[in-house]
């Protein structure tokens, strides 16, 4: 039977204000879903009530079909990895791992053998005997993954883990579990406010906005084909240009799905615009062009097309949209 990890119609409001409005997310078996969404929208709160530290007013979690609603979080046999580390610091690195060991009673024999694994599995086996005050910040958060895995979970919550950690710790440390959790089949939530750490780890990515998913699917999908406008202008890069007429509608165009050329007399159809400034960035160029009708959009070009067309800031272009979304205000601009 598979275990499923399953949400179903979740609420939760503190003080007064709703935090989780019917919230539903399947998480298949030996998957990872990465929650993606803008601070204060729900996700830390998702995350405790599946692991039971925050109780939900209405709705259901399932593990394999069975209701977790009335089963303590320490029999849940759910990992928690935190942002903060959480680690104890009058602990070493190796009494840290085996604590959650201890407490549920296991045999030494198994605390010991299973400390060993683990620290080996997050490469941390020479750093056993150090106190976290004496690791860095991404040294700890091995520890605290290794302490997560030690008491055999069946669903691992992962709440921003590397959000306090430089940019190429965080892609290193990505790597790594990403490679762990397949490694171990392991079913995982992950929640960040980081649209790569969201499609490098998830399966599938579920966007959030307060406290409704909005849309789940592959990162492709997300991207090219935005449910909402929230979606769209979330995930990526856009250009958010509001129609005229009765209808308000938002067109919402992808930076690198427009074409600029420079501007001729003889040049048909597109709108045409000032190239106002360009931004350099390596293999792609970020040019600001200022429409006629004073709109202002951002255009994505490769290197070798910048330089090939000599563009100078001032120069007259043309602009032809290739690709767009759009949206009504009542789906959530």
């Amino acid at each position: 039977m598979r275990a499923d990890l399953s949400l179903d119609g979740i609420s939760k409001a503190f003080g007064g204000e709703t935090v989780l409005k019917d919230l539903d997310l399947t998480v298949e078996e030996g998957k990872m879903v990465s929650i993606l969404g803008p601070s204060g929208c729900g996700k830390s709160t998702t995350l405790r009530i599946i692991s039971g530290l925050v109780r939900q007013d209405r709705g259901a979690v399932r593990l394999g079909g069975k209701s977790l609603d009335n089963v303590p979080p320490h029999k849940r046999r759910i990992g928690f990895v935190f942002q903060s580390y959480a680690l104890f610091p009058h602990l070493d690195v190796e009494e840290n791992v085996k604590f959650g060991m201890k407490v549920g009673g296991m045999k030494k024999e198994h605390v010991k053998r299973r400390t060993d694994e683990l620290l080996e599995l997050v490469g941390m086996s020479d750093m056993r005997g150090k106190r976290p005050s004496h690791l860095s910040g991404g040294q700890k958060q091995r520890v605290a993954i290794a302490r997560a895995l030690a008491i055999d979970p069946q669903v691992l919550l992962l709440d921003e883990p590397f959000g306090a950690l430089d940019v190429k710790i965080r892609r290193r440390l990505r790597r790594d579990l990403k490679a762990l959790q397949r490694d171990l089949g392991l079913t995982s939530v992950f929640v960040t406010h980081d649209q790569d750490e969201a499609f490098e780890l998830g399966d599938t990515t579920a966007v959030m906005n307060n406290g409704r998913i909005e849309q789940i699917g592959r990162p492709r999908d997300l991207y090219e084909r935005p449910s909402t406008s929230f979606v769209a202008r979330f995930v990526g890069n856009v250009n958010a240009i509001e129609l005229p007429g009765g209808d308000r509608t938002t067109v919402m165009v992808r930076p690198e799905d427009i074409v600029m050329m420079h501007s001729s007399p003889d040049r048909k159809g597109g709108v045409k615009g000032t190239l106002i400034n360009y931004v350099y960035l390596g293999p792609i160029i970020e040019c600001n062009v200022r429409l006629t009708n004073g709109e202002s959009l951002n255009v994505i070009i490769s290197r070798e097309e910048f330089r090939m067309r000599n563009y100078r800031r001032g120069d007259e272009v043309n602009i032809i949209i290739r690709k767009f979304s759009s949206f009504s205000d009542e789906e959530g601009v």
